[in-house]
């Protein structure tokens, strides 16, 4: 025979309804968070799941932010280089004017002042803030003025080390740019080759930028250009640098008529006015030039005095063609810099909306996984409470039973 203790039958009914009890409160407290899972005790596995979403929705945020901040800085990149690009623009013209026949060296003086305002306010632009205490082209000195200026000096004392923020998972966006390929490492004169005319020139002949003919028949080589003058005729040869020391000639002694172009190894050039004899003009392969030195440059040129002396003018149209085409070079170059932050901006864009539709999918899932369907809840909720009555008005009747009302 079964022998059931009273101390054991009052044990079973208060566990089973503390057990009823228990699934009540659990049904009530989803009702009030609105959640299924309110503990992994809840769902193991569906606690899981959410610890998982949860995670990859808190990612999404900080790519957002991250987003924001990298629009953000790009913005003020594109605002400064968009500066830098009018000023460069108002240097070409001042240059062009330089060019005008009848001005005086007072006049010209006149322009390098104005040239010089336009250098400093190419130095600000250059040093522009980010917002928080950096700078937007000091690399990764944060702290570092990135230019000073002295005179018409200006030196760099930041890094080349770009800067970038990972806007989406392993896609990391550049935000702060090096102001030492930026601004100093554009290609001087064409962007191919330089000329100049050299100090000794007496005559009053002057050469252009030049431009390629053919950029397969480049050899990367100096030349220069002679000039001599016998019996009244003036003709011009052209010698190359054979890398050791030495000069091959490539175009021999050829009568010269101003204005004369010059076409030899893929290079062409143009030189007017009249040579003296032993007058060399020289051309070679574009070295790097900062925008800054190329108005420094310019600044020189337009305060040397030109007036009545020829050699000095024709070294001054030299300078002048050097400098015109050397702005270009550097305009070229913001200006596609500019362009890549444009593409960045768009690139933005794109991640932003992917970034939300993303963030959206997750939403859904986290919903499915974690929120409480109300309808199921009530009649669970309604169930549970019955069964809690049930069990409570059970060991309410059963507690009152005796030994005595068996008998």
């Amino acid at each position: 025979m079964l022998r059931v203790s009273t101390a054991n039958f009052y044990r079973s009914g208060e566990s089973n309804i503390v057990e009823r009890q228990a699934e009540l409160l659990k049904v009530q407290a989803q009702l009030a968070s609105g959640k299924r899972i309110n503990s992994p005790g809840d769902d193991p596995l569906g606690a899981a799941d959410v610890n998982s979403i949860r995670s990859g929705l808190s990612q999404f945020a900080q790519f957002k932010d991250n987003q924001g901040y990298a629009r953000y800085l790009l913005n003020l990149a594109d605002s400064a280089i968009a500066g830098v690009v009018q000023t460069v623009q108002d240097v070409q013209t001042r240059l062009v004017e330089a060019g005008n026949g009848v001005l005086t060296d007072a006049d010209r003086r006149t322009l390098a002042t104005d040239l010089e305002g336009q250098l400093a306010r190419l130095v600000g632009l250059a040093n522009s803030p980010d917002g928080a205490g950096g700078y937007l082209f000091a690399g990764a000195r944060e702290n570092t003025v990135p230019f000073a200026q002295s005179g018409t000096t200006v030196t760099f004392a930041g890094d080349d080390i770009l800067q970038k923020l990972e806007i989406s998972k392993d896609r990391f966006q550049q935000v702060k740019f090096s102001g030492d390929g930026l601004f100093l490492k554009a290609r001087a004169g064409n962007g191919s080759f330089t000329t100049d005319a050299a100090a000794a020139n007496t005559g009053s002949g002057w050469i252009d930028s030049g431009t390629v003919t053919n950029p397969a028949a480049l050899t990367g080589r100096p030349y220069r250009i002679e000039f001599a003058v016998t019996g009244g005729v003036t003709s011009f040869s052209v010698q190359r640098d054979d890398g050791g020391g030495a000069f091959t000639t490539v175009v021999p002694a050829t009568p010269y008529t101003a204005p004369q172009s010059i076409g030899f190894d893929g290079i062409q050039v143009s030189i007017a006015g009249t040579p003296a004899n032993n007058d060399r003009f020289d051309v070679a392969p574009a070295p790097y030039q900062s925008l800054f030195d190329t108005v420094a440059r310019a600044i020189a040129a337009l305060r040397a005095p030109v007036q009545g002396n020829a050699a000095a003018q024709a070294q001054f149209r030299t300078d002048l063609s050097q400098a015109q085409a050397s702005m270009q070079q550097a305009l070229d170059q913001v200006l596609l810099k500019r362009s890549e932050i444009g593409t960045s901006l768009a690139e933005l864009d794109n991640y932003e909306t992917l970034a939300d539709d993303r963030q959206l999918q997750y939403q859904s899932r986290l919903s499915a996984v974690e929120d409480l369907d109300y309808a199921q809840g009530v009649s669970d909720l309604a169930r549970r409470q019955s069964a809690f009555e049930a069990a409570l008005a059970s060991y309410s009747k059963v507690s009152k039973l005796t030994l005595f009302d068996y008998l």
